[in-house]
């Protein structure tokens, strides 16, 4: 089971996530809705040159419109993207066509059972597709778990690496993945403390998603 750590805004964040044992980190650039943990892209890219080996940094946007979104990617360093926001499929194949390398996830927002027919059109542009929640005003790190039968459904019906968001927590991830199945867990909210990234929380939801069966 693959792990990403989202919302990293610090240096301190990043090293809680590499001590982890993570796989991936996100870094919030291109922001539109609320979030605590937006960072610029020089940020981000100030961060990424420290990482070690084989941890893949990930740019997390709200935006909607290619060219934007390819200048991000492209200051901050990221070798992969997940839009958190709709896009068109043109923008997707411009950013393919200026990215070549740059493998792209779609966020699928699990509302009802209609996100099944909305993954399985993204899946037809997307490298991966992650299931989050969604309020009126976030597009994610809502601390809000969905309906994971759903999150089933979606894994079984689309033939692309499924990751799962949404709530996730050290004591909730391993039901989930036992439940869902999919490629991989993401988690932001979930392993904070009083609003601050916490080590112990961030250590146990690694383990705990890396060892579940």
């Amino acid at each position: 089971m693959k792990c990403k750590i989202c919302g990293t805004g610090s240096f301190a964040d990043l090293k809680c996530a590499v001590d982890a044992g993570t796989d991936a980190v996100g870094f919030l650039m291109g922001i539109t809705h609320v979030t605590q943990d937006a960072v610029s892209p020089e940020e981000a890219a100030a961060m990424i040159k420290t990482l070690p080996p084989f941890i893949e940094p990930v740019a997390v946007t709200h935006l909607q419109d290619a060219r934007s979104i390819i200048s991000i990617v492209q200051q901050s360093g990221c070798t992969a993207l997940q839009i958190q926001n709709t896009i068109t499929p043109e923008e997707i194949c411009m950013i393919r066509k200026s990215l070549p390398y740059l493998r792209i996830i779609k966020a699928v927002h699990v509302m009802d059972m209609s996100a099944v027919q909305t993954a399985q059109r993204e899946a037809a542009y997307a490298d991966a597709i992650i299931l989050d929640t969604r309020t009126p005003d976030r597009l994610g790190g809502t601390g809000l778990t969905h309906d994971w039968s759903i999150s089933a459904k979606i894994v079984e019906s689309v033939e692309i690496p499924v990751i799962l968001a949404g709530g996730l927590t050290p004591e909730n991830v391993a039901s989930a993945i036992r439940q869902v199945r999919p490629y991989a867990v993401d988690v932001h909210t979930g392993v904070k403390k009083n609003d601050v990234r916490d080590a112990l929380k961030t250590k146990a939801f690694v383990k705990t998603a890396h060892t579940a069966v």
